[in-house]
């Protein structure tokens, strides 16, 4: 527990060890920690000292430290981390890290916090575009950048979500996604701003109790919750556990914002959602299906204050980049169902770009380009990747996308778009009619490019241990139909996709490895050396 009034005095503490331990101004600080109270100090700590923060993935259970200071070699070559705050089984990995990288100096919060606060240090104040966050990407289609953010940029980021929601002192926030992760970090810091209560699980406890989340959010009158796709189709499997099927009041009628974004928002968890918390007292509109990303410091649109998620069904066979994409009945063969992700929150500005990168009409298909305060400057020590993504005053995002009267609709990534004998796809759309195959372990599946062909390879994982020849045979079937494709290859591992900090399916580890195994080229079936490098 860590209240508003006490949180200021603690990160002065921790501002006055951090200095007796080298650290100053321009530097750039690693939190290796647990969700824990200790990690706000930390992080606000940091701030005072007048240095920058990166708060780096710790798994939720660490059976191999070593295995997981490996993973943060890279991030360490290019962050140049010096002084690594550690707490709980990041003690172990850091000692890890220490044996490689013999400048980093390892700090213990309880070490800090023992230490008495030295009278006449000068507090720091940074300056409004001086470093104060490293966001490391998750690495869903490439490995992990640096994503650096101003102090102003960063306070411009998080007011500019409340002002959209409406943020409230008597909110309550109830979250699980990892402060590693932006959105698990920025939705804390809009509760901090707003002066609001914040209750914050772990995420394995999460994982393994999304029942006891909603009882917990019940209890507390919560109204506000974040976290991708995945997370809400979860909540809607364990909502009947956590309430019965028949409750005698609406015990969810405070939840009033259910932020959804990291990853594409499908229409059936919609309408699961619905399903499922509409008897409990949760309205249509409380679904906010957003977009965003850690260069925009989160949010870049939401849905307007109250309105029920929207959709737009096109033919997918006119999702062409430069192209006028057309509408379609519902349900007809060739369409494909878009959600709509909002307007752009204040101090954005969006537009949908051509080839040549200038701005297309509404119902064109483009690559989605913003500006604003509370962008990115760059990425840290990578002049060719901050090249790349910051041109003409704007920041390309690399993600295809239309407006449709003013709002946005997100198709998927340029770099995920794949070309099968001439005509594109996209992995989303292929993964949606894989996801009702029975046998497919909970919808989980990953559409990519072979590496050697025209040709799509849809890796997803078995619900069972049998029968994986004939679940690829379903799985072609269901695409066939759907889509009118058949230069498809299936491989079925089971359960061993590998996901990124906010859930989303690592495609460029899938790829990976279909690259170094371009031996198995027209095998199909179970493929037992497919891991997540646990």
């Amino acid at each position: 527990m860590l209240t508003h009034r006490e949180l200021p005095d603690s990160a002065e503490k921790f501002a006055a060890g951090l200095r007796a331990a080298g650290v100053g101004g321009g530097d750039l600080v690693g939190l290796l920690m647990p969700t824990a109270p200790e990690l706000l100090t930390a992080f606000f700590g940091t701030a005072v000292a007048g240095a920058a923060v990166t708060v780096l993935p710790l798994p939720p259970v660490v059976l191999d430290p070593a295995a997981v200071a490996r993973g943060l070699v890279p991030t360490l070559n290019t962050s140049g981390i010096r002084h690594l705050v550690v707490l709980g089984a990041g003690e172990a990995i850091g000692a890890e890290l220490a044996g490689q990288f013999p400048r980093l100096k390892l700090i213990c919060p309880a070490a800090l916090a023992a230490e008495p606060k030295t009278s006449g240090m000068r507090r720091a104040d940074p300056a409004p575009d001086s470093l104060a966050l490293v966001q490391f990407s998750s690495g869903s289609t490439t490995r992990p950048k640096g994503v650096m953010l101003t102090h102003q940029a960063f306070l411009t980021g998080v007011s500019a979500i409340n002002a959209h929601i409406g943020a409230r002192s008597d909110d309550v926030l109830v979250s699980w996604v990892p402060l590693f992760h932006d959105l698990g970090l920025v939705g804390l810091m809009c509760s901090l701003l707003s002066l609001s209560d914040a209750h914050v699980f772990s995420p394995l406890t999460f994982i393994r109790h999304p029942d006891e989340f909603l009882r917990h959010l019940g209890r507390v009158g919560g109204t506000v919750t974040t976290g991708p796709n995945f997370a809400y189709d979860r909540l809607a499997r364990a909502a009947a556990s956590a309430f019965g099927t028949s409750p005698a009041d609406a015990p969810l009628s405070r939840w009033r914002l259910a932020l959804i974004g990291a990853e594409m928002v499908q229409g059936r968890t919609l309408d699961r959602f619905d399903a499922a918390f509409a008897p409990l007292g949760v309205p249509s509109s409380a679904l906010c299906p957003c977009y965003g990303m850690a260069e925009a410091t989160l949010a870049v649109t939401m849905p307007p204050l109250g309105q029920t998620p929207r959709r737009l069904s096109v033919d997918r066979s006119s999702l062409v980049p430069g192209g006028r994409v057309r509408l379609a009945a519902p349900g007809i063969a060739g369409s494909w169902q878009l959600t709509a992700l909002g307007v752009p929150v204040p101090g954005i500005q969006l537009r949908v770009a051509g080839e040549s990168g200038t701005a297309l009409p509404e119902d064109t298909l483009g690559e989605i380009c913003i500006r604003g305060p509370a962008t990115t400057t760059g990425y840290l020590r990578d002049e060719e990747a901050t090249r790349q993504a910051l041109r003409g005053g704007w920041l390309h995002t690399g993600d295809l996308g239309l407006l449709h009267h003013g709002e946005l609709y997100v198709a998927g990534r340029t770099k995920d778009m794949i070309a099968v004998q001439g005509r594109n796809f996209y992995p989303d759309d292929v993964e949606e009619a894989t996801r009702g195959v029975a046998d497919v372990h909970r919808g989980h599946c990953v559409a990519v490019a072979d590496p050697l062909t025209e040709q799509m390879v849809i890796v997803a994982e078995a619900a069972g241990g049998d029968g994986h020849e004939r679940l690829a045979d379903d799985i072609r079937g269901a695409v066939s139909n759907a889509l009118g494709l058949v230069a498809v290859r299936v491989v079925v591992p089971p359960r061993t996709l590998p996901r990124t900090t906010s859930g989303k399916w690592q495609r460029s580890l899938v790829r990976e490895f279909l690259t170094a195994h371009t031996g198995t080229e027209g095998s199909e079936g179970a493929t037992s050396d497919f891991t997540t490098g646990k």
